[in-house]
This record gives structure tokens, C-alpha cells and sequence, in this order.
């Protein structure tokens, strides 16, 4: 009986302590927000229209639970390329946008990277203006946003 006690405190702690560490983590990402300009831009007329003429590719890092950059501008047409560079947790990219399959009917994101593992990578290319947030799905406090222009 008493192994059992033991066996449930611990399981309690453990729970715990993950809880907690999703919260201290989440307060703890610190990311770098990124606008991609490129080096040709000189004043800000031409940064609109060369912005949205350039289909560049945007690379985000996932790691220590975080997704850096988190927030990104980018132009119409670019494409993002998140990386899990963690070592043994696996990740997830899934747009909060939701899209109706034209098939089923369903609902499904607009974006899912499905389960990333250490090392690997999911990309989007985003041809449409707006504010598209997304989540890791193993890790609900992992958020991020790309802002396409």
C-alpha cells in the first residue's frame, strides 16, 4: 500500500511539474520578431513594393519550446521554413485558420506540419495577404504569428 502512495505522489509531482514548466517556459520564450527586408530597400515606398514582389523563403527555429522568430512579416508568395532543432521533444506547426476541404467537407487547419521530430522541417508557402496564428499542438503555450503582405 504504501509502494502505491509513493507511486502517486509521484506521478502528482510529475504532473506538476510539467504543468508548470509549459508556464515557466512559455513566459520564458524570449524570440527575436523579424520583418524580412531586403538589403536593396531603401525608404519605405520601395520596401512595399519590393516586398511584395520578392518570393523569398523565411526559416523559423523551433527550440527551446519556442518558435524564433515567433512573429514574422513577410510578403505575399514567401515561404516559411520552421526547423525543430531540439534534441528529443517533437514539435508541431498547425495553423489556428480553419479551411473546409473541398473533398470531405471537414474542417481541417489551413497549415500542419503534422509531428515534427528533432531535425526535421515543414514548410508553407503563403499566397494570401493576412494575419495567420499558429500553435505547436503538443505544446499549446508554443505560439507564433505570420503576417504576409
Amino acid at each position: 500500500m504504501k509502494t502505491r502512495s509513493i507511486f502517486i505522489s509521484l506521478i502528482a509531482m510529475l504532473m506538476f511539474a510539467i504543468i508548470f514548466s509549459g508556464s515557466a517556459l512559455a513566459a520564458l520564450c524570449v524570440s527575436s520578431n523579424a520583418t524580412k527586408i531586403p538589403s536593396s530597400v531603401q525608404n519605405k515606398d520601395a520596401l512595399t513594393s519590393t516586398l511584395t514582389q520578392q518570393n523569398e523563403t523565411v526559416n523559423v527555429t523551433l527550440k527551446n519550446f519556442c518558435y524564433d522568430p515567433s512573429n514574422i512579416t513577410v510578403a505575399n508568395g514567401t515561404t516559411v521554413v520552421w526547423t525543430n532543432k531540439e534534441i528529443l521533444v517533437s514539435h508541431s506547426v498547425t495553423s489556428n485558420t480553419k479551411v473546409i476541404d473541398i473533398n470531405s467537407g471537414a474542417s481541417r487547419p489551413l497549415f500542419n506540419s503534422g509531428d515534427l521530430r528533432a531535425g526535421a522541417s515543414f514548410k508553407f508557402q503563403f499566397n494570401t495577404t493576412g494575419t495567420f496564428k499558429y500553435h505547436c499542438s503538443h505544446h499549446p503555450f508554443m505560439t507564433g504569428t505570420v503576417i504576409v503582405t
